[in-house]
Protein backbone atom coordinates (compact mmCIF):
# COMPACT_ATOMS: atom_id res chain seq x y z
CA UNK A 1 0.00 0.00 0.00
CA UNK A 2 1.58 3.61 -1.28
CA UNK A 3 1.11 6.46 0.64
CA UNK A 4 1.05 9.96 -1.94
CA UNK A 5 1.97 13.51 -0.05
CA UNK A 6 -0.09 15.66 -1.49
CA UNK A 7 1.88 19.08 -3.39
CA UNK A 8 1.81 21.80 -0.25
CA UNK A 9 -0.20 24.65 -1.79
CA UNK A 10 1.84 26.83 -0.36
CA UNK A 11 5.42 25.61 -2.39
CA UNK A 12 3.49 26.19 -5.93
CA UNK A 13 5.53 28.19 -8.48
CA UNK A 14 3.47 31.40 -9.47
CA UNK A 15 1.90 30.68 -12.67
CA UNK A 16 3.10 34.61 -14.18
CA UNK A 17 6.13 34.88 -15.89
CA UNK A 18 9.20 36.02 -13.46
CA UNK A 19 9.79 39.34 -15.09
CA UNK A 20 6.45 40.06 -14.68
CA UNK A 21 6.69 39.47 -10.98
CA UNK A 22 9.94 41.31 -10.32
CA UNK A 23 8.04 44.43 -11.89
CA UNK A 24 5.49 44.16 -9.33
CA UNK A 25 7.96 43.49 -6.89
CA UNK A 26 10.09 46.46 -7.73
CA UNK A 27 6.89 48.49 -7.58
CA UNK A 28 6.32 47.45 -4.24
CA UNK A 29 9.84 48.25 -2.87
CA UNK A 30 9.36 51.79 -4.19
CA UNK A 31 5.73 51.96 -2.89
CA UNK A 32 7.18 50.30 0.94
CA UNK A 33 10.33 53.11 0.97
CA UNK A 34 7.75 55.79 -0.49
CA UNK A 35 5.59 55.01 2.35
CA UNK A 36 8.06 54.48 4.98
CA UNK A 37 9.08 57.98 4.37
CA UNK A 38 6.14 60.32 3.75
CA UNK A 39 4.11 58.53 6.50
CA UNK A 40 7.04 59.07 8.70
CA UNK A 41 7.40 62.37 8.02
CA UNK A 42 3.95 63.23 8.20
CA UNK A 43 3.78 61.21 12.30
CA UNK A 44 6.76 63.51 12.74
CA UNK A 45 5.24 66.85 12.20
CA UNK A 46 1.91 66.11 13.89
CA UNK A 47 3.36 64.44 16.98
CA UNK A 48 6.11 67.05 17.38
CA UNK A 49 4.39 70.53 16.74
CA UNK A 50 1.57 71.34 19.13
CA UNK A 51 -0.21 73.00 17.00
CA UNK A 52 -1.31 70.10 14.78
CA UNK A 53 -2.78 68.45 17.44
CA UNK A 54 -6.62 68.74 16.62
CA UNK A 55 -8.94 66.16 16.51
CA UNK A 56 -8.96 65.12 12.68
CA UNK A 57 -4.68 65.16 12.85
CA UNK A 58 -5.66 62.59 15.60
CA UNK A 59 -7.20 60.70 12.94
CA UNK A 60 -4.66 61.11 10.68
CA UNK A 61 -1.89 60.09 13.16
CA UNK A 62 -4.19 56.80 13.70
CA UNK A 63 -4.36 56.21 9.79
CA UNK A 64 -0.60 56.95 9.28
CA UNK A 65 0.21 54.90 12.00
CA UNK A 66 -1.21 51.32 10.86
CA UNK A 67 -0.40 52.56 7.23
CA UNK A 68 3.69 52.43 8.16
CA UNK A 69 3.01 48.77 10.11
CA UNK A 70 1.84 47.57 6.59
CA UNK A 71 5.21 49.28 4.91
CA UNK A 72 7.14 47.43 7.53
CA UNK A 73 5.52 43.94 8.20
CA UNK A 74 3.28 43.40 5.41
CA UNK A 75 5.32 44.75 2.16
CA UNK A 76 8.35 42.49 2.60
CA UNK A 77 6.33 39.11 2.35
CA UNK A 78 5.23 40.36 -1.08
CA UNK A 79 8.02 42.14 -2.37
CA UNK A 80 10.17 39.10 -1.26
CA UNK A 81 7.88 36.47 -2.72
CA UNK A 82 7.76 38.46 -6.13
CA UNK A 83 11.27 38.69 -6.40
CA UNK A 84 11.40 34.75 -5.78
CA UNK A 85 8.77 34.16 -8.36
CA UNK A 86 6.76 32.11 -5.20
CA UNK A 87 5.34 32.26 -2.20
CA UNK A 88 8.35 31.44 0.19
CA UNK A 89 6.60 31.94 3.76
CA UNK A 90 4.58 29.00 4.19
CA UNK A 91 0.95 28.82 5.80
CA UNK A 92 2.18 30.87 9.01
CA UNK A 93 3.51 33.21 6.71
CA UNK A 94 0.51 33.84 4.60
CA UNK A 95 -1.79 34.06 7.63
CA UNK A 96 0.47 36.64 9.20
CA UNK A 97 0.84 38.71 5.59
CA UNK A 98 -3.11 38.38 5.11
CA UNK A 99 -4.17 39.51 8.56
CA UNK A 100 -1.86 42.38 8.64
CA UNK A 101 -3.26 43.58 5.32
CA UNK A 102 -6.66 42.70 5.70
CA UNK A 103 -6.48 44.80 9.12
CA UNK A 104 -5.32 48.03 7.50
CA UNK A 105 -7.62 47.71 4.91
CA UNK A 106 -10.57 47.22 7.29
CA UNK A 107 -9.62 49.50 10.11
CA UNK A 108 -8.70 52.71 7.28
CA UNK A 109 -12.06 52.28 5.85
CA UNK A 110 -13.66 52.79 9.28
CA UNK A 111 -11.47 55.63 10.19
CA UNK A 112 -12.56 57.41 6.62
CA UNK A 113 -15.65 57.08 8.02
CA UNK A 114 -15.17 58.70 11.26
CA UNK A 115 -13.07 61.52 9.67
CA UNK A 116 -15.94 61.90 7.32
CA UNK A 117 -18.14 62.43 10.55
CA UNK A 118 -16.41 64.53 11.92
CA UNK A 119 -15.96 66.88 9.15
CA UNK A 120 -19.98 67.10 8.70
CA UNK A 121 -20.25 67.88 12.51
CA UNK A 122 -18.08 70.60 12.78
CA UNK A 123 -19.40 72.28 9.33
CA UNK A 124 -22.94 71.87 10.07
CA UNK A 125 -22.61 72.78 13.45
CA UNK A 126 -19.83 74.89 13.53
CA UNK A 127 -20.04 76.10 17.79
CA UNK A 128 -19.52 72.61 18.58
CA UNK A 129 -15.45 72.65 17.25
CA UNK A 130 -14.70 72.63 21.08
CA UNK A 131 -16.94 69.68 21.48
CA UNK A 132 -14.78 67.26 19.50
CA UNK A 133 -12.44 66.67 22.39
CA UNK A 134 -9.76 64.20 23.02
CA UNK A 135 -11.28 61.84 24.71
CA UNK A 136 -14.28 61.68 22.16
CA UNK A 137 -11.37 61.01 19.25
CA UNK A 138 -9.47 58.68 20.90
CA UNK A 139 -12.55 56.45 21.51
CA UNK A 140 -13.48 56.57 17.75
CA UNK A 141 -10.11 55.55 16.98
CA UNK A 142 -10.16 52.76 19.51
CA UNK A 143 -13.36 51.87 18.14
CA UNK A 144 -12.30 52.06 14.15
CA UNK A 145 -9.21 49.52 15.76
CA UNK A 146 -10.99 47.16 17.79
CA UNK A 147 -13.58 46.76 14.39
CA UNK A 148 -10.61 46.04 12.25
CA UNK A 149 -9.63 43.39 14.37
CA UNK A 150 -12.77 42.17 14.85
CA UNK A 151 -13.06 41.42 11.24
CA UNK A 152 -9.37 40.75 10.32
CA UNK A 153 -9.26 37.61 13.36
CA UNK A 154 -12.60 35.94 12.15
CA UNK A 155 -10.59 33.72 9.17
CA UNK A 156 -7.84 32.77 12.74
CA UNK A 157 -10.88 31.48 13.88
CA UNK A 158 -12.17 29.83 11.69
CA UNK A 159 -14.99 31.94 9.76
CA UNK A 160 -12.91 31.59 6.55
CA UNK A 161 -9.11 31.51 5.99
CA UNK A 162 -6.42 33.26 4.22
CA UNK A 163 -4.96 31.39 1.53
CA UNK A 164 -2.70 32.34 -1.29
CA UNK A 165 -4.42 34.99 -4.14
CA UNK A 166 -4.08 35.70 -7.51
CA UNK A 167 -0.24 35.01 -9.01
CA UNK A 168 0.00 32.93 -5.90
CA UNK A 169 2.96 35.79 -4.19
CA UNK A 170 0.41 37.70 -1.59
CA UNK A 171 -2.22 36.15 0.77
CA UNK A 172 -5.61 37.63 1.81
CA UNK A 173 -9.11 35.91 2.39
CA UNK A 174 -10.39 33.20 0.52
CA UNK A 175 -12.65 33.98 -2.21
CA UNK A 176 -12.97 31.87 -4.66
CA UNK A 177 -14.51 28.76 -2.15
CA UNK A 178 -18.34 28.54 -2.80
CA UNK A 179 -18.82 26.28 1.03
CA UNK A 180 -21.37 28.36 3.56
CA UNK A 181 -18.61 29.15 5.80
CA UNK A 182 -16.79 31.23 3.13
CA UNK A 183 -19.61 33.06 1.28
CA UNK A 184 -21.15 33.78 4.79
CA UNK A 185 -17.88 35.47 5.36
CA UNK A 186 -17.41 37.50 2.07
CA UNK A 187 -21.41 38.45 2.72
CA UNK A 188 -21.05 39.89 5.91
CA UNK A 189 -17.44 41.80 5.26
CA UNK A 190 -18.60 43.28 2.13
CA UNK A 191 -21.81 44.45 3.91
CA UNK A 192 -20.31 45.63 7.18
CA UNK A 193 -16.57 46.68 5.89
CA UNK A 194 -17.18 48.07 2.00
CA UNK A 195 -20.88 48.80 1.58
CA UNK A 196 -22.01 50.47 4.68
CA UNK A 197 -18.85 52.16 5.38
CA UNK A 198 -18.66 53.82 2.16
CA UNK A 199 -22.47 54.72 1.57
CA UNK A 200 -21.54 56.41 5.19
CA UNK A 201 -18.73 58.01 3.59
CA UNK A 202 -20.54 59.46 0.69
CA UNK A 203 -23.29 60.83 2.47
CA UNK A 204 -20.96 62.41 4.75
CA UNK A 205 -19.57 63.86 1.83
CA UNK A 206 -22.49 64.68 -0.27
CA UNK A 207 -23.77 66.94 2.69
CA UNK A 208 -20.09 68.50 3.48
CA UNK A 209 -19.68 69.71 -0.23
CA UNK A 210 -23.58 71.16 -0.05
CA UNK A 211 -22.46 72.57 3.19
CA UNK A 212 -19.03 74.17 1.84
CA UNK A 213 -21.12 76.02 -0.88
CA UNK A 214 -23.17 77.41 1.26
CA UNK A 215 -20.51 78.63 3.78
CA UNK A 216 -19.68 82.26 2.27
CA UNK A 217 -23.00 83.09 2.67
CA UNK A 218 -23.08 81.83 6.24
CA UNK A 219 -19.62 83.55 6.87
CA UNK A 220 -21.14 86.79 5.37
CA UNK A 221 -24.45 86.98 7.77
CA UNK A 222 -23.87 89.88 10.62
CA UNK A 223 -24.05 87.79 13.35
CA UNK A 224 -20.83 85.72 12.81
CA UNK A 225 -17.66 86.88 14.73
CA UNK A 226 -14.47 87.32 12.73
CA UNK A 227 -12.77 84.88 14.82
CA UNK A 228 -15.25 82.12 13.82
CA UNK A 229 -15.17 83.18 10.42
CA UNK A 230 -11.50 82.24 10.12
CA UNK A 231 -12.21 78.77 12.31
CA UNK A 232 -14.75 78.07 9.47
CA UNK A 233 -12.49 78.94 6.59
CA UNK A 234 -10.13 76.67 8.35
CA UNK A 235 -12.37 73.90 8.76
CA UNK A 236 -13.40 74.29 4.94
CA UNK A 237 -9.92 73.78 3.61
CA UNK A 238 -9.39 70.75 5.86
CA UNK A 239 -13.05 69.52 4.48
CA UNK A 240 -11.59 69.71 1.08
CA UNK A 241 -8.21 68.39 2.32
CA UNK A 242 -10.42 65.14 3.87
CA UNK A 243 -12.44 65.06 0.67
CA UNK A 244 -8.70 64.76 -1.75
CA UNK A 245 -8.20 62.15 1.16
CA UNK A 246 -11.58 59.70 0.95
CA UNK A 247 -11.14 60.13 -3.41
CA UNK A 248 -7.64 58.60 -2.84
CA UNK A 249 -8.69 55.76 -0.68
CA UNK A 250 -11.15 55.04 -2.70
CA UNK A 251 -9.34 54.90 -5.94
CA UNK A 252 -7.05 52.70 -5.03
CA UNK A 253 -9.33 50.20 -3.14
CA UNK A 254 -12.61 49.83 -5.14
CA UNK A 255 -10.72 47.63 -8.23
CA UNK A 256 -9.53 45.00 -5.74
CA UNK A 257 -12.97 44.98 -4.14
CA UNK A 258 -15.09 44.87 -7.38
CA UNK A 259 -12.69 41.96 -8.62
CA UNK A 260 -12.89 40.12 -5.30
CA UNK A 261 -16.29 40.58 -5.12
CA UNK A 262 -16.63 38.73 -8.72
CA UNK A 263 -14.31 36.22 -7.69
CA UNK A 264 -16.69 35.25 -4.36
CA UNK A 265 -19.98 35.59 -6.18
CA UNK A 266 -19.92 35.38 -9.91
CA UNK A 267 -17.03 33.61 -11.59
CA UNK A 268 -17.36 30.50 -12.32
CA UNK A 269 -13.84 29.64 -12.11
CA UNK A 270 -10.96 31.16 -10.78
CA UNK A 271 -9.64 34.60 -12.34
CA UNK A 272 -6.62 35.05 -14.60
CA UNK A 273 -3.66 35.61 -11.69
CA UNK A 274 -2.28 38.64 -12.82
CA UNK A 275 -5.87 39.39 -12.87
CA UNK A 276 -6.40 38.66 -9.17
CA UNK A 277 -2.81 40.51 -8.30
CA UNK A 278 -2.48 43.62 -10.01
CA UNK A 279 -5.79 44.96 -8.22
CA UNK A 280 -4.55 43.98 -4.83
CA UNK A 281 -1.35 45.43 -5.59
CA UNK A 282 -2.47 48.75 -6.16
CA UNK A 283 -4.76 48.99 -3.37
CA UNK A 284 -1.72 48.69 -1.26
CA UNK A 285 -0.84 52.18 -2.73
CA UNK A 286 -3.35 53.46 -0.33
CA UNK A 287 -0.72 52.77 2.18
CA UNK A 288 1.18 55.75 0.78
CA UNK A 289 -1.48 58.37 -1.35
CA UNK A 290 -3.15 58.84 2.51
CA UNK A 291 -0.09 60.70 3.48
CA UNK A 292 1.38 62.26 0.53
CA UNK A 293 -2.29 63.83 0.07
CA UNK A 294 -2.93 64.99 2.99
CA UNK A 295 0.73 66.70 3.29
CA UNK A 296 0.51 68.18 -0.03
CA UNK A 297 -3.06 69.46 -0.08
CA UNK A 298 -3.01 70.94 3.58
CA UNK A 299 -2.05 74.54 3.69
CA UNK A 300 -0.75 74.61 7.14
CA UNK A 301 1.38 71.39 7.25
CA UNK A 302 2.85 72.09 3.38
CA UNK A 303 3.82 75.79 5.25
CA UNK A 304 5.50 73.92 8.30
CA UNK A 305 7.37 72.05 5.94
CA UNK A 306 8.36 74.64 3.76
CA UNK A 307 9.77 76.35 6.78
CA UNK A 308 11.35 73.56 8.21
CA UNK A 309 13.60 72.86 5.13
CA UNK A 310 14.37 76.37 4.55
CA UNK A 311 15.71 76.73 8.16
CA UNK A 312 17.64 73.69 7.12
CA UNK A 313 19.31 74.94 4.15
CA UNK A 314 20.12 78.33 6.01
CA UNK A 315 22.05 76.34 9.04
CA UNK A 316 23.80 74.96 6.22
CA UNK A 317 24.73 77.44 4.33
CA UNK A 318 26.14 79.12 7.76
CA UNK A 319 27.76 75.83 9.03
CA UNK A 320 29.74 76.55 4.91
CA UNK A 321 30.40 79.83 5.67
CA UNK A 322 31.81 79.58 9.02
CA UNK A 323 34.00 76.51 8.08
CA UNK A 324 35.52 78.57 5.04
CA UNK A 325 36.34 81.60 7.40
CA UNK A 326 37.98 79.63 9.80
CA UNK A 327 40.10 77.61 7.07
CA UNK A 328 42.46 80.53 6.49
CA UNK A 329 43.50 80.83 10.12
CA UNK A 330 43.93 77.37 10.38
CA UNK A 331 46.26 77.56 7.55
CA UNK A 332 48.35 80.37 8.82
CA UNK A 333 48.42 78.58 12.20
CA UNK A 334 49.91 75.63 10.17
CA UNK A 335 52.14 77.86 8.45
CA UNK A 336 53.85 78.71 11.68
CA UNK A 337 54.06 75.79 13.19
CA UNK A 338 56.06 74.27 10.16
CA UNK A 339 58.62 77.53 10.23
CA UNK A 340 58.46 77.32 13.97
CA UNK A 341 59.39 73.54 13.87
CA UNK A 342 62.11 74.37 11.46
CA UNK A 343 64.10 77.18 13.38
CA UNK A 344 64.34 74.62 15.60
Amino acid sequence: MSFLNETDPYDYESPVECFKLKIIGLYCIITMVSGIIFNSLLLWILIYFKEFRTSINSFMIALSTINLIGCLFEFPFVIISNLSCKWTFKKTGCILSGFVMYFIGCTSIYLMAAISFERFYIIYKPMSIRTINKRFTTGAIIACGVIGTFWSAMPLFGWSYYSLEGALTSCSVEWNERSLNVISYNITIFAGVYFIPLIAIFFSNFKLISLIKKMPKMESGPSQKNQLSKKLQLEKELTITTILLIVGFVISWTPYAMVSMYSAFFATGKLAPLAGTVPSMFAKSSLVWSSVIYIFSNKQIKLKFKRIFQNVSKENVTSTNTHSLQAPSSIINDSAKSVANAAE
